[in-house]
């Protein structure tokens, strides 16, 4: 997953590990500290393939980091990867979405179908929650508050839903007239 956003990132301009860590961590869940434990070996990696390449930087023990040619084409291929439906599912659309500019118009469609089908797959399942919650509730009335709770918290994810829905949708549609 971090080699898409890397790729990604440095496909726009050269940055440092620092630099990249900040990225990542805002791009993954907001205000998200990415280690360097996590960090460099995922970028030593990367640099072994020869996806990458690195250059002293400027300050003390500093280095920038640049895609290569190979580097291109492998995130090329990620782009083109079907997605895991995971816990890292949406971070790797996120991921994608960045990398919007390297694709097809038809390919962005593709990707942000797949996304809202899996959107959709999600609310089907909160729908299914929320039945049985309320089913609980009816059956087990000291055990309301719990139950109360449990729809809460899907309302919300299902309204989360809803606001990814309609950003699908709206990209959707200024691809289809060509404004995306």
């Amino acid at each position: 997953m971090y080699d898409l956003l890397i790729l990604s990132m440095l496909s726009s301009r050269d940055m440092s590990g620092y630099k990249l860590a900040i990225v990542l961590g805002s791009t993954v869940v907001p205000r998200r500290k990415i280690s360097n434990g996590v960090l460099y070996p995922v970028l030593n990696r990367m640099e072994k393939a020869g996806f990458i390449q690195s250059v002293d930087g400027n300050v003390r023990n500093s280095k920038i980091f640049h895609i290569t040619e190979l580097g291109h084409e492998r995130l090329i291929e990620l782009i083109n990867e079907p997605v895991a439906q995971d816990a890292n599912r949406d971070n790797s659309y996120h991921f994608k979405f960045r990398s919007f500019s390297y694709l097809a118009k038809d390919k962005k469609i593709e990707i942000l179908t797949d996304y809202r089908n899996a959107i959709l797959t999600d609310r089907n399942v909160y729908q299914d929650l929320s039945t049985h919650y309320r089913n609980e509730t009816k059956d087990h009335p000291e055990r309301a508050d719990f139950y109360r709770w449990g729809l809460k918290t899907i309302t919300l994810k299902d309204n989360l839903a809803l606001a990814k829905l309609a950003w699908i949708d709206e990209s959707l549609q200024e691809l289809k007239e060509n404004k995306a």
